[in-house]
């Protein structure tokens, strides 16, 4: 039996290899260390559609049924189409809740170059990343961090669980 753990992965619009990459990364991870754990880490992305603004409410419900959220941008929240800050707070919020299963939330924001500078109003990211290869290991640190965390001794069993 295995506890299958929801991962949203929010990607900006530029950002389509790095969201396939994401979905690699879960998979790797979840045949070399989460199954031998008892756990799967279930990917779940928004497809590369323009606008996300009609499926919101979906949007929504998925971020507070996940019990991990990322979020990958290079540029800012995203256009008024895709805008992301309200999504990032919503799996904040859901962290905080203690009924929701929002365990951690993570914000990676790809360097353009050595120069870059985190646009104003971005939290401080969680990892930052160059490359899509660069991005599958900061997704691969993470996930392996809270695989640990998941499966600790005394760690609360969380997870819906499968046969």
């Amino acid at each position: 039996m295995y506890r299958m753990h929801r991962v949203f992965c929010a990607t900006a619009w530029e950002l389509e290899g790095e969201r396939r990459a994401f979905q690699d990364v879960v998979g790797e991870v979840n045949a070399a260390e989460a199954m031998k754990r008892g756990l799967l880490f279930v990917p779940v992305t928004l497809v590369n559609i323009r606008d996300k603004r009609p499926l919101q409410y979906a949007v929504d419900e998925n971020i507070r049924a996940c019990t991990y959220y990322m979020l990958a941008s290079s540029d800012g929240w995203g256009p008024l189409e895709r805008h992301f800050e309200r999504d990032y707070r919503l799996a904040l919020a859901c962290r905080q809740d203690p009924g929701l299963p929002m365990r951690e939330t993570a914000f990676l924001w790809q360097r353009l170059a050595p120069e870059s500078v985190l646009p104003a109003g971005l939290p401080a990211p969680t990892r930052e990343f160059t490359t899509t290869e660069d991005f599958k290991v900061r997704v691969r640190e993470l996930l392996v961090e809270w695989l640990e965390r998941e499966s600790a001794p005394d760690a609360p069993v969380q997870g819906t669980p499968i046969e």
